[in-house]
């Protein structure tokens, strides 16, 4: 069993998102544990530059095994075309937060769109340079699942 006053001193020693980051009304998704918010650093420093940040809420009734299997991933995994966990928060609440680097899209949405478009019968074009960058992208992609997992 843990002391109190250790409980106590860890209690007052550990980060607080809210002290440093601004999140309130910038809810851009929700995932399957929780809620998404874009954030930025209050004082931007060495550990936090000034830059746009995910933080990602996980909630619900205790903390499942998919969630820590999703932290053990994001932890482990480095590619440039891989959001990069940058820190995990846990909170007096038994809240956990999860920073990771932000994207303004995914390809996952991008193709939502142009399907919706699509479907509409708008004529969306498409530019080439995209259209590479994304195959590029998904083909590194490959690559490294290749090489990471075999």
């Amino acid at each position: 069993m843990i002391d109190y006053a250790f409980k106590q001193e860890l209690a007052r020693t550990r980060e607080n998102v809210d002290d440093l980051f601004y999140y309130d009304g910038h809810k851009v998704g929700r995932g399957t544990y929780g809620h998404v918010f874009k954030a930025q650093p209050k004082v931007p420093s060495a550990k936090y530059p000034a830059k746009e940040y995910a933080l990602k809420l996980i909630e619900g009734q205790g903390f499942s095994m998919s969630a820590c299997r999703e932290i053990a991933l994001l932890r482990e995994l480095k590619h440039p075309n891989l959001i990069c966990l940058q820190r995990v928060f846990l909170t007096n609440e038994k809240k956990v937060w999860l920073l990771l680097d932000y994207a303004e899209h995914d390809l996952w949405h991008i193709i939502k769109f142009h399907r919706g478009a699509k479907a509409k019968k708008v004529p969306v074009m498409v530019p080439k340079g995209m259209v590479k960058s994304i195959l590029y992208q998904i083909l590194d992609g490959n690559c490294f699942h290749f090489l990471y997992f075999f």
